[in-house]
């Protein structure tokens, strides 16, 4: 029995990817839409890169080609997959609200929007949550010891666990139940702690 049935049939994603050392460039063949989920369900130690583009960041004009290039999860800094929409069903929709941030992941820095539950303070969505990767949209990807790695991307997956700094412009506390539950719910929660007589 395939274990992904509901997910569609897999397909050819291309993908740009870094490490501490190294560019990737290639396809993934994938039954997921959104490329954090192509590493966070990752049930293996390497990802599989087909039709390999390599490049050692001291050296980007010595490009190498390989058929597969099999990628340690734990080294990789930062993800993006162009061709993938990165948005979930709708009845799987969460709300969430966006907060801007950036890691430092040497010799990286990533900057952009990350998105956090409504009434939650950000540094609590970040650090509390199970998965390795996270999603970060409008993102700017520098480097100042290697400036040919800069770009932009819609969406990429980043490594929380690999950031040695996270900068999160907006940490407020958390807001009151008002933006969490919708008044009705608030009120009634509120009555039920009354004293009828």
């Amino acid at each position: 029995m395939d274990s992904f049935a509901g997910l569609g049939a897999a397909r050819e994603v291309e993908v740009d990817l870094l490490t501490d050392a190294y560019r990737i460039s290639g396809i993934v063949d994938t039954r997921f839409g959104r490329v954090t989920d192509i590493l966070n369900q990752q049930s293996g130690t390497h990802v599989t890169i087909r039709l390999a583009t390599i490049t050692e960041h001291a050296d980007p004009t010595a490009a190498s080609a390989a058929p597969t290039a099999l990628v340690a999860v734990a080294a990789i800094l930062v993800m993006s997959a162009s061709g993938l929409t990165g948005g979930a069903s709708p009845d799987m929709r969460i709300q969430k609200r966006p907060v801007k941030a950036e890691f430092a992941s040497p010799p990286i820095r990533i900057a952009g929007t990350i998105h956090v539950p409504p009434g939650s303070r950000p540094t609590d969505g970040v650090m509390n949550m199970t998965d390795r990767f996270l999603a970060m949209t409008d993102v700017t990807i520098s480097s100042t010891a290697h400036p040919g790695l800069g770009r932009t991307a819609a969406a990429v997956a980043v490594s929380r666990d690999r950031a040695q700094l996270l900068l999160i412009a907006d940490d407020a506390p958390a807001d009151d139940l008002a933006d969490v539950l919708d008044e009705d719910t608030a009120e009634a929660w509120l009555g039920a702690d009354e004293d009828p007589g």
